[in-house]
């Protein structure tokens, strides 16, 4: 998805998942997706299908991650990782071609299948589906050639967030194994982030406030960011604003990790939907006992912001060293726990209540 500066300037198709697709369906549409297809759950290392299998069905990821292995390996360095919404097997079922690689779950997921014999009945009754189909296949091939075009010409990687998958633009950084620096620029065109790689390994970096790993999370946590980005090969040359510490965990940990955390923040935000919303302290003291092990420091960090008897859920970002998911561990704990509970505001009156209850 990373395209040289010359094709910056090209429209692209609409690059939507499939969850974001539904959005736009009838009643009866859905249904009828329900209907023309099946849920498959695996655990994690199990295969989904492998180089030659006969292609009967094509897979839309509902939860988790599946990881594409290259012809050449059977490892895992050099795949490719999909997650939550991304759509695989697609070609050959279209095509009627076997199988091109070995596709296994990378955690426990849960896919969307679709079965070739259904698929005329589902063109007839969801028309739009083919439409979505098509419109993944041209994104894919738009993305390839420019990432090839932008390796055969040795030009800087830059493009707009608003074209480009996060996800992929790290998986090209890290497969290209180049040393350099991702920038991510707002929409005034400040510097938001930097993170260095080294061989395709990132090394270190900032997003915001946050430095190290807590930034690279806050990094793929970040939703609607808007901006561009780009990555310049060459030596170390993070900005003397931005400040830096060393990852711990190799490419493929970042990126799982992130990943989960990302669709683990999607269920918390739907828990407690109101970024506005009051945290009403329901104890004077924080009872560090009766708090999960791994977020307690967090739960101590939040606590003395809620001196008064309240604190703003949005607030509390800015003024820890932390990422917002952990951030919403922790408030989802302390209201478990019945430190806090969420004022009865729109959105909120029905967590707020079972907290008191």
């Amino acid at each position: 998805m990373l395209i040289p500066h010359d094709f910056c300037s090209e429209q692209r198709v609409p690059n939507r998942d499939f969850f974001a697709f539904c959005t736009s369906l009838k009643p009866l549409e859905l249904r009828a997706l329900g209907s023309l297809s099946q849920v498959r759950h695996l655990a994690a290392g199990e295969t989904i299908y492998q180089a030659g299998d006969p292609s009967e069905t094509l897979y839309i990821i509902n939860r988790g991650m599946i990881e594409i292995v290259q012809e050449e390996s059977s490892s895992s360095i050099g795949g490719t990782y999909l997650s939550r919404g991304d759509i695989f097997g697609d070609v050959e079922v279209l095509t009627e071609l076997p199988r091109k690689h070995l596709v296994r779950a990378r955690e426990p997921v849960s896919l969307q299948c679709f079965q070739r014999e259904h698929l005329p009945e589902l063109l007839q009754r969801v028309p739009s589906f083919f439409r979505y189909l098509s419109e993944q296949l041209a994104n894919r091939l738009l993305q390839a050639r420019d990432a090839t075009l932008a390796r055969s010409h040795c030009l800087e990687l830059s493009g707009n967030l608003a074209n480009f998958d996060l996800v992929t633009i790290y998986q090209t950084i890290v497969n290209s194994s180049q040393t350099g620096e991702l920038s991510v620029m707002d929409e005034e065109g400040e510097l938001l982030s930097a993170f260095y790689f080294e061989s395709g390994q990132p090394r270190g970096g900032q997003f915001q406030h946050l430095v190290g790993e807590e930034a690279f999370w806050q990094l793929f946590l970040a939703e609607g960011l808007d901006g561009t980005f780009s990555f310049s090969s060459g030596p170390r040359k993070i900005s003397h604003s931005i400040q830096s510490t060393d990852f711990a965990r190799n490419s493929e940990e970042m990126l799982i990790n992130a990943v989960q955390g990302r669709d683990e923040l999607r269920a918390l935000r739907h828990e407690i939907p109101d970024p506005s919303a009051l945290l009403l302290r329901l104890k004077s003291e924080l009872a560090v006992g009766t708090i999960a092990p791994r977020l307690r420091a967090i739960a101590e960090e939040i606590w003395p912001l809620s001196t008064g008897g309240s604190a703003v859920l949005r607030d509390l970002y800015p003024k820890c060293e932390i990422s917002e998911l952990r951030i919403y561990q922790a408030v989802h704990e302390l209201i478990s726990t019945g430190h806090f509970a969420l004022s009865a505001t729109k959105g909120t009156q029905k967590v707020a209540t079972e907290c008191k209850a």
